[in-house]
């Protein structure tokens, strides 16, 4: 009796998330929403951030090291690595199904973040006719629960290290202060909250991948930064045919 209405629960979220996702693809066109904010973030990039100031090229207040600037500034620039890493586990499993392979952006978004991933994100919807579920030796390292873990654990570390120091020391008017003065915290720190934004997306696709459709965990995995570190930890293996 559980059981069944275990399942018919389960079936309930399923039908609640489809036709989400139905109302999502009639309402709004992916592919230019994420064309239109590319080239937004270009614009804002090129004509309204801070302009470079020759005389502080730095992080801020002080300097990037470890240590030796803001910890919050510090800790955002940590992060904006991680998200390319979080990013990277999943897109590079997606690489295998999708017509547009993600792995060019992949690695440029090591460098520039979520302004060079936006294209990706507008032609990803176009999929190959027959994917491979295979998984190879790469794809099993990737995909890997203790990669997910150590990848959260750091992440879960550096930010709890930014929100609580800066907090300890007063650092937050600091940080707003050079938000709106210095280029390069403004950049990485718009640049960590698109690609906070956008994570759950890649989740979602992923759940889909696993055969995993839950409305309560996915609401949890939308949480920024830390919903995503738990999904990494707790996410099923990858089904293989």
């Amino acid at each position: 009796m559980e059981n069944s209405e275990t399942e018919k629960t389960e079936q309930k979220q399923r039908n609640i998330l489809s036709s989400l996702e139905v109302t999502w693809k009639e309402f709004f066109n992916p592919t230019l929403l994420f064309l239109l904010v590319w080239i937004g973030s270009l614009l804002y990039m090129f004509i309204w951030a801070p302009p470079n100031d020759e005389s502080n090229l730095g992080f801020g207040d002080i300097d990037i090291a470890y240590g030796k600037t803001n910890p919050l500034e510090w800790s955002i620039f940590m992060l904006v690595g991680i998200w390319a890493l979080l990013y990277a586990v999943l897109l590079l499993i997606e690489n295998r199904e999708r017509f547009i392979p993600s792995w060019p952006f992949v690695l440029a978004s090591f460098g520039l973040g979520m302004y060079v991933m936006m294209p990706y994100f507008a032609l990803r919807k176009v999929k190959k006719k027959k994917s491979k579920t295979k998984k190879s030796l790469f794809i099993k390292i990737i995909d890997s629960r203790i990669l997910g873990i150590i990848l959260s654990e750091l992440g879960r570390a550096i930010a709890l290290y930014g929100i609580i120091a800066a907090s300890i020391l007063g650092k937050w008017g600091v940080f707003a202060d050079s938000f709106l003065n210095v280029r390069l915290i403004q950049l990485s720190t718009v640049d960590f909250g698109l690609l906070t934004l956008f994570y759950p997306i890649v989740i979602w696709s992923d759940m889909k991948r696993r055969n995993w459709k839950n409305l309560k965990l996915f609401i949890i995995f939308c949480i920024p930064l830390f919903g995503s570190f738990l999904y990494l930890t707790i996410k099923p293996p990858l089904p293989e045919e």
